[in-house]
């Protein structure tokens, strides 16, 4: 079985990702826009959460922009992704309105650099962007790995969010990859459990290994 070059296969996926995104009618886009948007406020991690750490949304990407608005209008701190210069870090600094937002690389809007970063990420949650999800929680994102890196020390709930489009079942993931908690589209909520699902089983063979122990 030949090896298969990630770099390659996920650049085929965020190319077949962005066709799929550019033929979707603008009423339809608007429409699982919509969706996710009503599905993401039903949450309780959104309800109980004391910061809401989102990516500002552009073309051919989930609207963020309407849930930063709703976020303020909750009485929640909203954080927002700056790249690092000359690194593949980003720091999420907090922001009190688009105002305080600023055109960075590539023309993404990022907040200004004079702007705290938020530290605390216990009672957050974190929006995740992401080309293609699989059921597991697994991503292919832009290709930086800024977000892996981010997520890694992330003490919150990690929410992506997609299009149902550009779900599939599995994906091939590399070992940087960090997977999100739970999966939001305009179809459905799902729980990505796969690392929390495997220590729990790893916890129940424990059990019932020491439970045998004790009998024998």
């Amino acid at each position: 079985m030949s090896k298969i070059d990630l770099r390659i296969y996920k650049k085929e996926i965020r190319a077949q990702m962005r066709r799929i995104r550019r033929e979707m009618p603008p009423e339809i886009v608007q429409k699982k826009d919509q969706a996710i948007y009503e599905r993401l406020i039903s949450m309780e991690q959104y309800r109980r959460a004391k910061t809401i750490v989102v990516y500002v949304s552009k073309e051919l990407e989930v609207d963020t922009r309407r849930l930063i608005e709703k976020a303020w209008e909750d009485g929640k701190k909203v954080a927002a992704p700056r790249c690092v210069e000359n690194t593949r870090l980003m720091n999420m600094h907090l922001i009190t309105s688009m105002d305080d937002l600023q055109e960075g690389a590539y023309g993404i809007l990022e907040p200004k650099e004079s702007l705290p970063i938020l530290e605390d990420t216990k009672n957050a949650v974190c929006i995740v962007p992401a080309f293609c999800n699989d059921y597991r929680g697994y991503r292919v994102g832009y290709g930086g790995g800024y977000y892996d890196r981010y997520l890694s020390g992330f003490q919150g709930v990690k929410i992506g969010v997609n299009y149902s489009d550009c779900v599939r079942p599995r994906l091939i993931g590399g070992r940087y990859d960090v997977p999100i908690d739970v999966l939001v589209t305009d179809r459905y909520i799902r729980r990505c459990c796969m690392q929390k699902c495997t220590a729990a089983k790893r916890r129940r063979k424990g059990k019932e290994t020491s439970d045998e122990k004790r009998k024998g």
